[in-house]
């Protein structure tokens, strides 16, 4: 029904949320990708709408969702930019220079349902997720464990719980706010932590911003969580509290169940399992999981 190009100008912008990053990784203007993606909406008589910074279409999608498994089979049979993204932090780590023909988003994604949307949509084709919140035993995706690491608490290098010279426990930090991310946003994750029973300063942001989250801790008594992957991007500016969140989080590989055994998607989990090792190599607290060819091969015996 319709040309890869112009489908995909209207999948990119909902997928990257801005034309200017559209139009960039589909090379060309951003009048262009505007006029494409606008075509195509009323073609289907479908209204686009723009809420929070997230596109989003109202109307019988059935058409459009038929054709994008078509362009997305297109994808994976002919190795045509094959679209990967990640939630935040974990970027830089594994998603730069991917072997051909994957192409990356930028990110920053802070919740677990809006990421897998997309995949169910067919406008990813990959996602670099955070364990524990990836799903279990699902009929629709196979889910392969990177790595296992702690979350722990981040506070200003001066912050008061620094200067104690007891040993830290939980009830010390119940007078300080700790930064939250809106509820179902990690459910599993945010079970734990609300578990430990903080004031919560909850963060309404489902794609990661820094006014919205390291800006919420300009402060310097507003804890919030990092992991190996996130604690730089503070910039030195906050240390981990030498006290456990007893969280154990990790980098997990996503994609519909009928991808799996594809070489392409053998090429990206070769890729990014090496990198899993590097960083396991560099960092104390970061470890491999068990081979994932191994899991792969296992978890693809199930019927599509």
């Amino acid at each position: 029904m319709f040309d890869v190009f112009r489908l995909s100008c209207l999948d990119y912008l909902i997928w990257l949320r801005s034309g200017k990053d559209a139009a960039s990784g589909l090379n060309c203007n951003q009048a262009t990708v505007s006029r494409n993606a606008k075509s195509v909406a009323e073609f289907l008589d479908l209204d686009p709408c723009k809420l929070e910074g997230e596109w989003s279409l109202s109307g019988d999608l059935s058409l459009l969702n038929a054709e994008r498994k078509v362009h997305q089979l297109y994808r994976w049979a002919y190795g045509k930019s094959m679209r990967i993204d990640a939630v935040y932090g974990v970027g830089s780590d594994y998603l730069t220079e991917l072997p051909q023909p994957w192409v990356c988003g930028p990110s920053n994604f802070l919740n677990v349902s809006y990421p897998l949307a997309l995949l169910r949509e067919s406008i990813l084709d990959a996602w670099l997720g955070c364990y524990p919140d990836v799903p279990v035993d699902d009929d629709e995706f196979v889910v392969i464990n990177l790595t296992r690491y702690p979350s722990v608490f981040l506070v200003d290098q001066q912050h008061p719980l620094l200067q104690r010279k007891v040993e830290l426990n939980l009830d010390d930090l119940q007078d300080f706010p700790v930064l939250s991310l809106p509820d179902g946003a990690f459910p599993k994750i945010q079970h734990h932590l609300k578990g430990l029973g903080f004031q919560r300063s909850t963060v309404g942001a489902v794609r990661h911003e820094v006014s919205r989250w390291e800006g919420r801790t300009e402060d310097q008594v507003t804890i919030s969580y990092g992991t190996v992957h996130t604690i730089g991007n503070f910039h030195g500016k906050k240390v981990p509290l030498p006290l456990s969140t007893g969280l154990t989080v990790g980098d997990s590989l996503v994609v519909r169940r009928c991808f799996a055994d594809s070489d392409y998607f053998r090429q990206l989990l070769l890729s990014l399992s090496q990198r899993a090792q590097s960083l396991s190599d560099s960092l104390d607290d970061l470890e491999c999981c068990s081979d994932p060819f191994d899991w792969l091969s296992k978890s693809s015996t199930a019927e599509p």
